[in-house]
């Protein structure tokens, strides 16, 4: 693609082989490259589908996503990162427009609409912004789960849609108690790892865990369902111009539980594993 302004599509995968060419075809050709890390060795078909659409290609010892993405980043060539996971892609509206987003001015990033997939249809109507475009040079990471990239403003929101179906439902018991129980505990882990440790991506802040989030730790057992309350009441705040009533308790509920689950597991990291990285 001829421009001036490089867009770098960026993935952390891992064994995404049934979703991975729907993601590749959405960004071939409206990106200037597409980035692909995969975690580990690859068990499935997800390498040779992305070199059939012409990724630049690293395998990298199983980490973690964040490391990942991390890595990625720090290969891109673009002015332009765009995020995306191996289960999500562009809108056909979206995909239109990102050359002249990459070409604004007037902004570091951009955020796009992010409907709810519950494995057949979108259960919201519309979706909450998600950080998907960022200015390289004004973009921050630390690579935490479940942690947003931090971009210098402004940003602007767009009512473009980035696609996100996964092939099943991500808000059943069994995905909650599996899944979710996974990324809490690692979610948990960082936070009680060495704060050198973590990935980072032009990384412009303090050089240690802040006084707060040290205290959090310590307090760990006896904030699980306090956390979780704030958590509920602050998500019905920010997201209550984007989803339905009953569509914002629902998954203000979810924010919730995922929540304590975190709390759960820091208090057994810090106080059964005495602090140390389990």
């Amino acid at each position: 693609m001829n421009s001036d302004v490089l867009i770098s599509a960026c993935l952390a995968v891992r064994n995404e082989e049934r979703v991975i060419e729907r993601c590749l075809r959405s960004l071939d050709g409206a990106v200037d490259e597409i980035v692909l890390v995969h975690d580990g060795d690859c068990e499935d078909g997800t390498l040779e589908v992305a070199r059939s659409y012409g990724c630049t290609v690293f395998v990298q010892p199983h980490k973690s996503p964040e490391h990942q993405r991390v890595f990625a980043y720090e290969q891109a060539r673009g002015e332009w990162l765009i995020r995306i996971d191996a289960d999500e892609f562009l809108s056909d509206e979206l995909r239109a427009n990102l050359r002249s987003l990459a070409t604004d001015r007037g902004a570091n990033g951009h955020r796009f609409r992010w409907p709810i997939w519950d494995g057949d249809r979108y259960i919201t109507e519309n979706g909450a912004p998600r950080l998907v475009m960022f200015r390289r040079d004004h973009t921050h990471v630390l690579g935490v789960p479940e942690t947003s990239e931090t971009v210098d403003p402004p940003i602007k929101d767009w009512p473009y849609v980035l696609e996100h179906r996964p092939l099943y439902n991500n808000f059943t018991r069994e995905v909650i108690s599996t899944k979710w129980r996974r990324r809490a505990q690692a979610h948990a882990r960082a936070f009680v790892t060495d704060f050198s440790e973590i990935p980072k991506f032009n990384y412009n802040g303090p050089p240690r865990w802040s006084r707060r989030r040290i205290l959090v730790n310590r307090l760990s057992p006896l904030l699980i369902l306090p956390v979780a309350v704030i958590r509920f009441v602050y998500a019905l705040i920010k997201h209550r111009s984007y989803y339905r009533l009953s569509e914002n308790i629902r998954f203000a509920a979810y924010e919730a539980i995922y929540s304590s689950m975190l709390q759960y597991y820091l208090a057994k990291f810090v106080y059964l594993n005495g602090g140390r990285t389990p």
